[in-house]
């Protein structure tokens, strides 16, 4: 019977420690859902559940170099995050790719290497087919503007917002408008100046105008831009002045023709997964910091480093290429191509591309701002 009694103690105590084992390797990353669940927590005043005071530890990827203000405004918010969390939401921006280029974020996000990344669609073509809208040819000026038309898209379309679904939208802005750049011996000022020519591109539209008028396009990421133009091989790109300066194109290139060409969505978007793992106040505060306004705020940190590219380029020895009406017009009507294709091939399952295409012009002149009103705003915010 003694016997007896001590085996059951035995197997009494190694239960107790295989549960206390297989409790302390349930620990670990603080952004999981067990760990979540595990810390105690108690009712705000509204109503939302709060945690103890554990520190939440994130990721943010981005492309772009530490130095420049598009980083710098990520950093920015990822500290406004942390002061509203008392120091529990702690956000840690990795630039230059060092978490993921360009071209592999939406991987690292959807996999939840990253909780939140700094995405441009035109790097995913065929992903994001409705926030190609913004893409089509010819049809913004400015990063306000634009930023807006997908703010009034995104909360008035369901397919819009069914598009970015997966994920949960913290900014939704533009880039600058793109335009051509290239090497001394190739400055361009009509269309045919580039039949032959290589250009660095992004999928989607800047390819697909390029193939328009002509010339070869090269998809690769914006950090691999510099040693191409280098070494020959490609003779130019197409960007914006923000990018060109931020990457020291400017060193590589002479030629800008003095025509925009057309600008792209960028999201910040976070893994709903690493959201939904947050207790729900600090899930609020992410919200609340993830609006127009803050999107806004990114669209003109965007327009003053497309003016201070501008003067960069300038001090550099670049030359601005003018375009004459009549070339413009050709460059425009070889681009109608581009808005023709998007229709035809959006229009299906119920969705009228056409009127989302239409709406999305109305929007923009809705929002149309004029660049001498836009300058006096830069200089009143300081940028």
């Amino acid at each position: 019977m003694k016997k007896t009694n001590w085996y059951v103690a035995a197997l009494l105590l190694l239960t107790i420690l295989l549960i206390g084992s297989l409790a302390a390797c349930g620990g670990g990353d603080a952004t999981t859902e067990e760990s979540s669940e595990s810390a105690t927590t108690e009712e705000t005043a509204e109503g939302l559940a709060a945690d103890d005071g554990k520190v939440y530890e994130l990721s943010l990827s981005t492309h772009d170099p530490a130095t420049s203000n598009k980083t710098k405004f990520h950093q920015e918010w990822a500290d406004k995050v942390m002061e509203a969390s008392g120091g529990r939401l702690q956000i840690t921006v990795y630039a230059a790719g060092a978490l993921a280029g360009g071209t592999a974020a939406l991987d690292t996000l959807r996999t939840g290497a990253c909780d939140i990344a700094w995405i441009y669609p035109a790097y995913f073509p065929g992903q994001f087919p409705k926030s190609e809208v913004l893409t089509l040819p010819f049809g913004f000026d400015t990063v306000p503007q634009a930023t807006n038309v997908l703010w009034d898209l995104y909360e008035s379309e369901p397919a819009l917002q069914e598009e970015l679904s997966e994920f949960v939208p913290i900014m939704m802005h533009s880039n600058p408008s793109n335009i051509i750049a290239t090497i001394d011996k190739y400055p361009i000022s009509k269309m045919s100046d580039l039949k032959g020519l290589k250009f660095r591109a992004s999928a989607g539209a800047a390819s697909d105008l390029l193939l328009a008028w002509g010339a070869t396009p090269m998809q690769m990421a914006p950090g691999d831009i510099f040693q191409a133009v280098e070494k020959g091989t490609v003779e130019g790109y197409v960007f914006d002045l923000s990018g060109i300066i931020s990457f020291s194109l400017q060193e590589v290139t002479a030629n800008y023709t003095d025509m925009p060409v057309y600008l792209g969505p960028y999201y910040l978007l976070m893994n709903r997964s690493s959201f939904e793992a947050l207790p729900e106040d600090l899930q609020q505060i992410i919200s609340d910091h993830s609006d127009r306004d803050t999107s806004l705020e990114m669209a003109y940190v965007y327009e003053g480093d497309e003016r201070r590219g501008r003067d960069v380029i300038l001090e550099a020895g670049g030359n601005f290429v003018e375009v004459s009406d009549a070339d413009e017009a050709e460059f425009r009507e070889a681009g109608q191509t581009l808005l023709t294709n998007w229709i035809e091939t959006n229009t299906a399952d119920g969705f009228d591309a056409q009127a989302f295409a239409d709406k999305a012009r109305e929007l923009a002149e809705k929002y149309h701002i004029d660049r001498d009103a836009l300058n006096a705003e830069l200089d009143e915010m300081g940028l």
